[in-house]
């Protein structure tokens, strides 16, 4: 996997992470409303927006779990 892509379209009011392979081809990942990261608030959604991306990748994903 080579990585991904987190795109906050105001139209559909979603916010969207895509992981991208190493061919540059985006495949969906998780998506979440506007509305439900606005009810987060920012340190919870920003948290879990982290937690999504670092455990996701390997690479990462390693430095912080044994």
């Amino acid at each position: 996997m080579l990585g991904h892509l987190i795109q906050a379209d105001e139209e559909t009011q979603l916010i969207t992470i895509y992981r991208i392979d190493t061919g540059g081809m985006p495949t969906l990942f998780t998506s979440v409303s506007f509305e439900e990261a606005r009810k987060m608030g920012l340190e919870k959604f920003g948290k879990l927006l982290g937690e999504n991306l670092i455990l996701d990748s390997p690479k990462l994903r390693n430095l912080f779990l044994p």
